[in-house]
């Protein structure tokens, strides 16, 4: 009997209950390896997938086969998923699409205001913040979405890019806070090349990790026996879901620090930790109410348009938080006139 591995290396609940782009590159393993575990990705035991009747005999080629595959949403397993758009009569996750743009439009929105603010300290800095969300905003529509067929080289590509994208923008915004310290002067090369610099290399072997896992270069992720049941890739893990979460503690116990010892303001921290707040709830709702909300509304959304409704809260509020500390003008800026 195999090993049960442990919450580390574990995706299973997560592909199985969430709609992560990290689900479609498992998928797409499964689905284009060798030696196939067809009954993981359509499970009999799924509401969703029961009446294609996938049993371990079947391979990739039976017509019921094809059906199930094309007519999957974004998950590996899930008891319930928004079918694929223009597939059993799925207009894909409307609800998610029109958020996602919002945010897409907040992100630049934000960006626009800040750019105005000539004199304010750190503005370059929550700029890139600002684009990498934009960015994954606009990939969340391509790859949460249920718009492109799972095990597609397409949504591989552009998943692998969208985690690649995650794990880059939670570093830019914990570099954020770092430079927000006056450790570096803002807006200078000794702030920003160090930011972009360690930016490119969270994205490069996150896409590289992603791309193994998915489309199969090498064996190294490759997930095997009781890992295909459990969707071990230890690597992954902690990248796409440890490290966010590592970011936004300490981001926002620093941003805490400079506002309530350094310049003594309980506005700024009180928006500081609603955003952390928003972005918490984001995070519970995402991975335990998706599922009960997709099957009370029979496959027609679930929590990723919650979640991603309270994190434009939070980014918004992380805005408003920079904007009340710093000037927009020459004259002295707030948290820069300490140091």
């Amino acid at each position: 009997m195999g090993r049960r591995p442990g919450l580390i290396d574990d995706f299973a609940p997560t592909g199985s209950h969430t709609v992560l782009p990290q689900c479609n590159l498992f998928f797409s393993q499964i689905w284009n390896a060798d030696q196939q575990s067809l009954t993981t990705l359509f499970p009999d035991s799924s509401d969703f997938f029961t009446n294609y009747n996938v049993t371990g005999e079947s391979v990739r080629e039976d017509p019921v086969v094809e059906v199930a595959r094309s007519d999957a949403g974004v998950g590996v397993g899930s008891d319930c998923q928004i079918a694929r758009v223009g597939h059993r009569g799925s207009p894909g996750d409307i609800a998610l699409i029109v958020l996602s743009t919002l945010s897409f439009i907040l992100a630049i929105s934000l960006s626009i205001h800040a750019s105005k603010r000539k004199a304010a300290v750190g503005r370059i800095e929550l700029r890139f913040f600002l684009f990498m969300y934009g960015l994954h905003s606009a990939l969340q529509i391509i790859t949460m979405s249920s718009l492109l067929q799972q095990g597609s080289t397409a949504l591989s590509i552009l998943s692998s890019i969208h985690v690649a994208v995650i794990v880059s923008m939670f570093w830019v915004l914990l570099g954020n806070a770092i430079i927000a310290t006056q450790v570096v002067e803002d807006g200078t090369a000794a702030a920003i090349a160090p930011l972009s610099i360690l930016a490119i290399l969270f994205f490069i072997p996150t896409i590289y990790i992603s791309l193994d896992t998915s489309l199969g270069w090498t064996n190294v992720f490759e997930i095997s026996g009781d890992d295909i049941t459990y969707l071990k890739n230890i690597a992954l893990f902690i990248l796409s879901l440890l490290w966010p979460a590592i970011a936004v503690v300490n981001y926002t116990v620093l941003m805490l620090y400079i506002t309530l010892n350094t310049l003594r303001e309980t506005k700024p921290a009180m928006l500081y930790l609603g955003a952390f707040v928003l972005f918490a709830i984001a995070q519970v709702i995402f991975f335990l109410v998706s599922q009960p909300l997709c099957d009370s509304s029979n496959g027609k959304v679930n929590s990723a348009f919650l979640s991603t409704l309270l994190e434009a809260g939070a980014v918004g509020l992380i805005y408003l938080a920079w904007k009340s500390i710093t000037e927009d003008d020459w004259g002295e800026e707030a948290y820069g006139a300490y140091y």
